[in-house]
């Protein structure tokens, strides 16, 4: 098996296929072109919102931090799409019983519709995409995510 270069091996000659990092940003990337296309035929919302959309849920009300972990998201920009959502009729925002300090946010009936409608078409673009890969790719890939995910929780290795 063939070690890809790193980026402190890095040369002239070394193409930036070899950055296990560089080809992880590419990928994503281009799937979010592909989520923003798509859900603009089929719903005519921003990827940003879809993925807000889909930590709420129709029937789970969420806060800005509850959404913010769930999609790491910057504060700053979650807290704009957030009143964008609002200002769309979207989204409402009710004071937090337990937390003055907090809202809870929920989909509207508007919302709840546009989720429905989008719901199955994600799910069958992600069907999709997995179904390029065979059973085995799939469990590979899948381990190998969760591994590269605790990797990049922890800063347990020497430089």
């Amino acid at each position: 098996m063939t070690i890809a270069k790193y980026p402190s091996e890095l040369d002239d000659e070394s193409p930036l296929q070899d950055v296990l990092t560089w080809r992880i940003h590419i990928v994503h990337s281009r799937l979010n072109v592909h989520a923003s296309r798509f859900l603009e035929d089929v719903s005519g919302i921003p990827l940003a919102y879809w993925r807000i959309m889909l930590s709420i849920g129709p029937d789970r009300p969420g806060t800005h931090s509850s959404i913010r972990r769930k999609i790491l998201m910057d504060k700053g920009q979650l807290s704009r799409y957030l009143k964008a959502m609002i200002a769309d009729g979207l989204l409402e925002a009710r004071n937090d019983t337990s937390d003055q300090r907090q809202q809870q946010l929920s989909l509207t009936a508007k919302g709840r519709r546009t989720f429905r409608k989008t719901l199955p078409k994600m799910r069958a673009r992600q069907n999709y995409l997995i179904g390029q890969l065979s059973k085995n790719e799939r469990k590979a890939i899948f381990s190998a995510l969760d591994k590269l995910e605790k990797a990049a929780d922890s800063f347990d290795f020497a430089a």
